[in-house]
Protein backbone atom coordinates (compact mmCIF):
# COMPACT_ATOMS: atom_id res chain seq x y z
CA UNK A 1 0.00 0.00 0.00
CA UNK A 2 2.83 2.41 0.78
CA UNK A 3 4.40 1.81 -2.62
CA UNK A 4 1.04 2.35 -4.35
CA UNK A 5 0.37 5.58 -2.42
CA UNK A 6 3.85 6.93 -3.19
CA UNK A 7 3.44 6.05 -6.85
CA UNK A 8 0.08 7.78 -6.92
CA UNK A 9 1.51 10.93 -5.33
CA UNK A 10 4.41 11.01 -7.81
CA UNK A 11 2.03 10.58 -10.74
CA UNK A 12 -0.22 13.36 -9.44
CA UNK A 13 2.76 15.68 -9.06
CA UNK A 14 3.85 14.89 -12.60
CA UNK A 15 0.38 15.74 -13.94
CA UNK A 16 0.38 18.95 -11.95
CA UNK A 17 3.70 20.02 -13.41
CA UNK A 18 2.59 19.21 -16.93
CA UNK A 19 -0.66 21.15 -16.60
CA UNK A 20 0.96 24.40 -15.46
CA UNK A 21 2.80 25.84 -18.46
CA UNK A 22 5.47 28.40 -17.75
CA UNK A 23 4.77 31.81 -19.31
CA UNK A 24 6.90 33.22 -22.11
CA UNK A 25 8.54 36.48 -21.03
CA UNK A 26 10.63 39.06 -22.87
CA UNK A 27 11.89 42.63 -22.50
CA UNK A 28 10.88 45.29 -25.02
CA UNK A 29 11.95 48.87 -25.57
CA UNK A 30 13.00 51.30 -28.27
CA UNK A 31 13.92 54.89 -29.12
CA UNK A 32 17.14 54.91 -27.11
CA UNK A 33 19.88 55.73 -26.47
CA UNK A 34 19.21 59.31 -27.57
CA UNK A 35 21.68 60.91 -25.15
CA UNK A 36 24.15 60.17 -22.39
CA UNK A 37 21.22 60.09 -19.94
CA UNK A 38 19.45 57.02 -21.32
CA UNK A 39 22.73 55.54 -22.52
CA UNK A 40 23.93 55.45 -18.91
CA UNK A 41 20.65 53.85 -17.82
CA UNK A 42 21.11 50.83 -20.09
CA UNK A 43 24.88 50.49 -19.83
CA UNK A 44 26.78 47.96 -17.73
CA UNK A 45 27.58 47.70 -14.92
CA UNK A 46 25.83 50.51 -13.05
CA UNK A 47 22.91 51.57 -15.26
CA UNK A 48 19.60 51.34 -13.42
CA UNK A 49 17.86 49.66 -16.36
CA UNK A 50 20.82 47.37 -16.95
CA UNK A 51 20.75 46.20 -13.33
CA UNK A 52 16.96 45.80 -13.40
CA UNK A 53 17.19 43.66 -16.54
CA UNK A 54 19.59 41.26 -14.80
CA UNK A 55 17.01 40.39 -12.13
CA UNK A 56 13.89 40.44 -14.33
CA UNK A 57 12.86 37.08 -15.85
CA UNK A 58 13.01 37.08 -19.65
CA UNK A 59 13.93 34.77 -22.51
CA UNK A 60 15.02 37.44 -24.98
CA UNK A 61 15.27 41.22 -25.46
CA UNK A 62 13.83 43.19 -28.38
CA UNK A 63 14.71 46.75 -29.41
CA UNK A 64 12.09 48.08 -31.83
CA UNK A 65 14.27 50.62 -33.59
CA UNK A 66 15.71 54.14 -33.39
CA UNK A 67 19.03 53.44 -31.73
CA UNK A 68 20.00 57.13 -31.96
CA UNK A 69 18.30 60.52 -31.79
CA UNK A 70 16.97 62.07 -34.98
CA UNK A 71 19.22 65.11 -34.50
CA UNK A 72 22.38 62.98 -34.54
CA UNK A 73 24.23 62.12 -37.74
CA UNK A 74 24.10 58.47 -38.78
CA UNK A 75 27.82 57.80 -38.73
CA UNK A 76 29.19 54.26 -38.83
CA UNK A 77 30.81 54.79 -35.44
CA UNK A 78 27.65 56.03 -33.68
CA UNK A 79 25.41 53.31 -35.10
CA UNK A 80 27.89 50.56 -34.22
CA UNK A 81 28.57 51.95 -30.75
CA UNK A 82 24.90 52.35 -29.84
CA UNK A 83 24.06 48.91 -31.21
CA UNK A 84 26.76 47.46 -28.98
CA UNK A 85 25.15 49.13 -25.96
CA UNK A 86 21.59 47.97 -26.65
CA UNK A 87 22.64 44.43 -27.54
CA UNK A 88 24.61 44.11 -24.29
CA UNK A 89 21.68 44.81 -21.96
CA UNK A 90 21.29 41.09 -21.26
CA UNK A 91 23.03 37.79 -21.87
CA UNK A 92 19.77 36.48 -23.36
CA UNK A 93 19.22 36.52 -27.15
CA UNK A 94 18.84 39.99 -28.67
CA UNK A 95 16.45 41.07 -31.45
CA UNK A 96 16.54 44.40 -33.31
CA UNK A 97 14.30 45.82 -36.02
CA UNK A 98 15.32 49.09 -37.75
CA UNK A 99 13.79 52.51 -37.10
CA UNK A 100 13.57 55.61 -39.29
CA UNK A 101 16.30 57.38 -37.29
CA UNK A 102 18.64 54.51 -38.15
CA UNK A 103 18.51 54.96 -41.93
CA UNK A 104 15.64 56.69 -43.75
CA UNK A 105 16.00 59.99 -41.87
CA UNK A 106 19.78 60.10 -42.26
CA UNK A 107 19.50 62.58 -45.16
CA UNK A 108 17.94 65.39 -43.12
CA UNK A 109 19.41 68.76 -44.09
CA UNK A 110 19.59 69.76 -40.40
CA UNK A 111 22.20 67.07 -39.66
CA UNK A 112 25.89 67.95 -39.47
CA UNK A 113 26.67 65.01 -41.74
CA UNK A 114 24.06 63.65 -44.14
CA UNK A 115 23.86 60.25 -45.83
CA UNK A 116 22.06 58.59 -48.71
CA UNK A 117 19.27 56.72 -46.93
CA UNK A 118 19.48 53.58 -49.09
CA UNK A 119 23.22 53.39 -48.41
CA UNK A 120 22.47 53.58 -44.68
CA UNK A 121 19.86 50.84 -45.02
CA UNK A 122 22.47 48.62 -46.61
CA UNK A 123 24.85 49.42 -43.74
CA UNK A 124 22.20 48.44 -41.18
CA UNK A 125 21.51 45.17 -42.97
CA UNK A 126 25.18 44.24 -43.30
CA UNK A 127 26.04 45.07 -39.69
CA UNK A 128 22.90 44.40 -37.64
CA UNK A 129 20.92 41.78 -39.61
CA UNK A 130 23.37 38.88 -39.84
CA UNK A 131 23.36 37.50 -36.30
CA UNK A 132 21.61 34.23 -35.43
CA UNK A 133 20.18 34.46 -31.90
CA UNK A 134 19.83 31.20 -29.98
CA UNK A 135 16.05 30.99 -30.37
CA UNK A 136 14.01 27.99 -31.53
CA UNK A 137 13.28 27.90 -35.26
CA UNK A 138 14.94 31.28 -35.76
CA UNK A 139 14.83 32.47 -39.36
CA UNK A 140 15.63 35.58 -41.37
CA UNK A 141 13.74 36.46 -44.54
CA UNK A 142 15.93 35.77 -47.56
CA UNK A 143 15.44 39.11 -49.36
CA UNK A 144 14.85 41.21 -46.25
CA UNK A 145 17.10 39.81 -43.51
CA UNK A 146 16.00 42.30 -40.86
CA UNK A 147 12.66 40.44 -40.86
CA UNK A 148 12.94 37.63 -38.32
CA UNK A 149 10.80 34.85 -36.89
CA UNK A 150 11.12 32.35 -34.03
CA UNK A 151 8.99 30.30 -31.65
CA UNK A 152 8.86 29.77 -27.90
CA UNK A 153 6.38 27.28 -26.41
CA UNK A 154 3.95 27.56 -29.34
CA UNK A 155 4.10 31.36 -29.30
CA UNK A 156 5.06 32.73 -32.72
CA UNK A 157 7.22 35.87 -32.92
CA UNK A 158 7.68 37.96 -36.08
CA UNK A 159 9.48 41.22 -36.84
CA UNK A 160 8.52 43.45 -39.77
CA UNK A 161 10.52 46.30 -41.31
CA UNK A 162 7.99 49.12 -41.05
CA UNK A 163 9.32 52.58 -40.22
CA UNK A 164 7.99 56.06 -39.57
CA UNK A 165 8.40 59.02 -41.95
CA UNK A 166 5.33 57.59 -43.72
CA UNK A 167 7.04 54.20 -43.96
CA UNK A 168 10.00 55.82 -45.75
CA UNK A 169 7.87 57.53 -48.40
CA UNK A 170 8.46 61.07 -47.17
CA UNK A 171 11.61 63.20 -47.31
CA UNK A 172 13.76 61.35 -49.86
CA UNK A 173 16.55 63.89 -50.28
CA UNK A 174 19.64 62.07 -51.56
CA UNK A 175 18.58 58.68 -52.88
CA UNK A 176 16.99 58.35 -56.29
CA UNK A 177 13.33 58.92 -55.44
CA UNK A 178 11.96 56.39 -57.91
CA UNK A 179 14.30 53.70 -56.58
CA UNK A 180 13.53 54.53 -52.95
CA UNK A 181 9.76 54.38 -53.46
CA UNK A 182 10.12 51.13 -55.38
CA UNK A 183 11.95 49.68 -52.41
CA UNK A 184 9.12 50.75 -50.09
CA UNK A 185 6.71 48.77 -52.27
CA UNK A 186 9.07 45.81 -52.17
CA UNK A 187 9.37 45.97 -48.38
CA UNK A 188 5.60 46.04 -48.04
CA UNK A 189 5.20 42.98 -50.25
CA UNK A 190 7.89 41.08 -48.34
CA UNK A 191 6.39 42.11 -44.99
CA UNK A 192 2.93 40.83 -45.87
CA UNK A 193 4.37 37.61 -47.29
CA UNK A 194 6.33 37.13 -44.03
CA UNK A 195 3.14 37.58 -42.01
CA UNK A 196 1.21 35.12 -44.17
CA UNK A 197 3.98 32.57 -43.84
CA UNK A 198 4.28 32.71 -40.06
CA UNK A 199 0.77 33.55 -38.85
CA UNK A 200 -1.39 30.74 -40.26
CA UNK A 201 -5.07 30.42 -39.45
CA UNK A 202 -4.31 27.59 -37.05
CA UNK A 203 -1.15 26.53 -35.29
CA UNK A 204 0.30 28.95 -32.72
CA UNK A 205 -1.28 29.49 -29.33
CA UNK A 206 -0.43 33.20 -29.57
CA UNK A 207 1.58 35.55 -31.79
CA UNK A 208 3.63 38.71 -31.28
CA UNK A 209 4.37 41.10 -34.17
CA UNK A 210 7.15 43.67 -33.73
CA UNK A 211 7.96 46.77 -35.82
CA UNK A 212 9.23 50.32 -35.34
CA UNK A 213 6.46 52.52 -36.73
CA UNK A 214 3.43 53.58 -34.75
CA UNK A 215 0.84 52.75 -37.38
CA UNK A 216 -1.91 54.41 -35.32
CA UNK A 217 -0.60 57.96 -35.58
CA UNK A 218 -2.95 60.21 -37.55
CA UNK A 219 -1.57 60.37 -41.08
CA UNK A 220 -0.73 63.62 -42.89
CA UNK A 221 -2.41 62.32 -46.06
CA UNK A 222 -5.45 60.09 -46.46
CA UNK A 223 -5.86 57.13 -48.77
CA UNK A 224 -3.84 54.08 -49.64
CA UNK A 225 -0.57 54.35 -51.54
CA UNK A 226 -0.86 53.21 -55.15
CA UNK A 227 1.27 53.06 -58.29
CA UNK A 228 -0.09 56.49 -59.24
CA UNK A 229 0.16 58.06 -55.77
CA UNK A 230 3.34 57.07 -53.97
CA UNK A 231 3.97 60.03 -51.64
CA UNK A 232 0.82 61.95 -50.69
CA UNK A 233 -0.80 58.87 -49.23
CA UNK A 234 -1.01 56.99 -45.93
CA UNK A 235 1.92 54.58 -46.03
CA UNK A 236 0.73 52.78 -42.90
CA UNK A 237 -2.95 52.31 -43.79
CA UNK A 238 -2.40 48.83 -45.25
CA UNK A 239 -0.76 47.72 -41.99
CA UNK A 240 -3.63 48.96 -39.83
CA UNK A 241 -6.05 47.03 -42.01
CA UNK A 242 -3.90 43.89 -41.94
CA UNK A 243 -3.47 43.97 -38.15
CA UNK A 244 -7.24 44.28 -37.65
CA UNK A 245 -7.86 41.48 -40.16
CA UNK A 246 -5.45 39.15 -38.40
CA UNK A 247 -6.95 39.91 -35.00
CA UNK A 248 -10.43 39.06 -36.26
CA UNK A 249 -9.58 36.05 -38.44
CA UNK A 250 -7.07 34.14 -36.30
CA UNK A 251 -8.20 31.87 -33.48
CA UNK A 252 -5.33 32.91 -31.20
CA UNK A 253 -4.46 36.24 -29.52
CA UNK A 254 -2.05 38.62 -31.27
CA UNK A 255 0.07 41.39 -29.75
CA UNK A 256 1.56 44.25 -31.79
CA UNK A 257 4.71 45.78 -30.27
CA UNK A 258 6.21 49.01 -31.64
CA UNK A 259 8.02 52.21 -30.70
CA UNK A 260 8.42 55.50 -32.63
CA UNK A 261 6.10 57.81 -30.64
CA UNK A 262 6.54 59.02 -27.05
CA UNK A 263 3.36 57.51 -25.61
CA UNK A 264 4.03 54.40 -23.50
CA UNK A 265 0.74 52.53 -23.56
CA UNK A 266 -0.81 49.06 -23.56
CA UNK A 267 -4.37 47.87 -24.21
CA UNK A 268 -6.66 45.76 -26.36
CA UNK A 269 -7.97 47.52 -29.47
CA UNK A 270 -11.55 47.41 -30.72
CA UNK A 271 -10.56 44.84 -33.34
CA UNK A 272 -9.31 42.46 -30.64
CA UNK A 273 -5.63 43.19 -31.37
CA UNK A 274 -3.46 43.67 -28.30
CA UNK A 275 -1.23 46.75 -28.59
CA UNK A 276 1.98 47.83 -26.82
CA UNK A 277 3.79 51.09 -27.56
CA UNK A 278 7.10 50.49 -25.78
CA UNK A 279 8.82 52.92 -23.41
CA UNK A 280 11.60 55.18 -24.63
CA UNK A 281 11.85 58.44 -26.59
CA UNK A 282 12.70 60.48 -23.44
CA UNK A 283 9.10 60.54 -22.18
CA UNK A 284 9.43 57.24 -20.30
CA UNK A 285 13.00 56.00 -19.90
CA UNK A 286 12.15 52.45 -19.00
CA UNK A 287 11.86 48.92 -20.39
CA UNK A 288 8.73 46.77 -20.51
CA UNK A 289 8.59 43.16 -19.37
CA UNK A 290 5.97 41.34 -21.46
CA UNK A 291 4.44 38.09 -20.22
CA UNK A 292 2.61 35.80 -22.66
CA UNK A 293 0.16 33.26 -21.24
CA UNK A 294 -2.01 32.10 -24.15
CA UNK A 295 -4.45 30.12 -22.01
CA UNK A 296 -5.11 33.04 -19.66
CA UNK A 297 -8.12 35.34 -19.87
CA UNK A 298 -5.60 38.14 -20.47
CA UNK A 299 -2.94 36.48 -22.65
CA UNK A 300 -0.55 39.45 -22.55
CA UNK A 301 0.51 41.49 -19.52
CA UNK A 302 3.05 44.30 -19.28
CA UNK A 303 5.13 45.61 -16.38
CA UNK A 304 7.75 48.35 -16.26
CA UNK A 305 11.21 47.56 -14.93
CA UNK A 306 11.59 50.82 -12.99
CA UNK A 307 8.33 52.76 -12.89
CA UNK A 308 5.56 51.80 -10.48
CA UNK A 309 2.98 53.90 -12.35
CA UNK A 310 0.13 52.21 -14.19
CA UNK A 311 0.43 52.01 -17.97
CA UNK A 312 -2.08 54.08 -19.94
CA UNK A 313 -4.38 52.54 -22.54
CA UNK A 314 -3.49 53.21 -26.18
CA UNK A 315 -5.89 55.41 -28.17
CA UNK A 316 -7.42 54.04 -31.36
CA UNK A 317 -5.79 56.87 -33.35
CA UNK A 318 -3.25 59.17 -31.73
CA UNK A 319 -1.40 62.38 -32.47
CA UNK A 320 2.36 62.18 -32.99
Amino acid sequence: MKFTAALFISFAALLSNLSVAKPVQFLAYGDMPYSSVDRDLISAPDGALYKAAQITPHQFVVHVGDIKAGVQSCSDALLRDNYQVISSLSTKPFIYTPGDNDWTDCDRVTLLQTFDELERLQFVRENFATQTPALANFKRQANQPENQSWQLDDVQFVTLHVVATNNGRRQILQSDEKTALSQVDSRDQLNFAWLDQHLPKKGPKAAVIMMQADIYVKAKHDGACTDKEQKKCDGLLAYRKQMDKLAKKRNYPILLVHGDTPAYCFSKRNSGLWHLNTPGDFKVLDIAQVTVEPESQQPFTVKSLLSKDSIAACPEISKD
